[in-house]
């Protein structure tokens, strides 16, 4: 089996985050991905990610361009780059629930909802800031005692936030992914969390597929996805969310928040708050 590393040096931490970002968005997708200084203050930053097979070229060269880095493309042969970065992962600890991999089940304490998560090669194994940023919108949700009973999560990923939405509140979910290693991958993590009878997964580019139409309005929408889809996104969420409805918004730089929030206003929403975590918002809004 052949897998590959990417790597690549840039300045500044803004930069290797925005890079890292877009590596975790290619498809195929990578396996794990690494942000790291090289030396503490020196403000130069290496980002590199894992393929199980060979990544896109093209896509590559375009990240290339975009961020004027050049890559080091290298094949790694007979490794198991996914069971090892799921080995090297630890628990994450987000309020009430914790996510973790198979290898740290006997770690979960009991007075917490555990999800186990396979990130196979699906974005979301809540080490990112914006997965922690949704999970702790989730939370202040939760102590300002909302309850949810329609719930759709856009780019669901690995599945997280529809499980930790079902776990709070053994309700019925919907979670939505265009790819379709993604959405395997959320099948999987829900079955083995045991959440086969709440959670649906289902293949969407948005809200185009007609199971998600027909099971609108919904009172909750997580999107962790980037800030100009979220943009295009404004009216569909304004349709298909109830009065007085929370969306949850996230996969936002700072200097984005603006400009989502300018689309989110002008389609009936309004800001309940905002959580920042390094360079990253996830705002929480409300349909009027």
């Amino acid at each position: 089996m052949s897998n590959y590393s990417v790597f690549a040096t840039t300045v500044g931490e803004l930069s290797a985050n925005l890079i890292s970002h877009s590596l975790e968005r290619m498809t195929p997708s990578p396996v794990g991905i690494g942000v790291l200084e090289v030396e503490d203050g020196c403000g130069l930053w290496e980002v590199s990610g894992f393929f199980s097979e060979i990544p896109n070229l093209v896509e590559i060269e375009i990240l290339e361009v975009v961020y004027e880095i050049k890559f080091v493309v290298s094949k790694i042969l007979d490794k198991n780059w996914v069971n090892q970065v799921q080995r090297e992962l630890v628990p994450v600890r987000v309020g009430r629930f914790i996510l973790y991999g198979q290898h740290d089940s006997e770690k979960v304490p009991v007075n917490l909802y555990g999800l186990k998560i396979d990130a196979a090669m699906a974005f979301g194994t809540g080490h990112h800031a914006t997965t922690v940023g949704c999970l702790l919108s989730l939370e202040s949700l939760i102590k300002r005692g909302y309850f949810f009973r329609n719930v759709v999560d856009l780019g669901c990923g690995t599945g997280v936030l529809a499980m930790a939405a079902s776990a709070a509140f053994k309700t019925q979910v919907l979670a939505l992914d265009t790819d379709l290693i993604a959405v395997e991958t959320a099948k999987s993590n829900v079955k083995a969390n045991g959440f086969n009878s709440r959670i649906m997964v289902v293949q969407s580019e948005g809200f185009n597929n007609g199971i998600v139409r027909k099971r609108a309005s919904y009172d909750l929408i997580f999107a962790n996805i980037l800030a100009n889809p979220l943009c295009l996104l404004a009216f569909d969420m304004a349709r298909y969310s109830r009065r007085n409805g929370i969306i949850i918004l996230s996969g936002i730089l700072n200097e984005q928040a603006n400009r989502v929030e300018r689309y989110y206003y002008s389609n009936g929403f309004s800001r309940v708050s905002a959580q920042r975590i390094d360079k990253w918002i996830t705002i929480i809004m409300k349909k009027k």
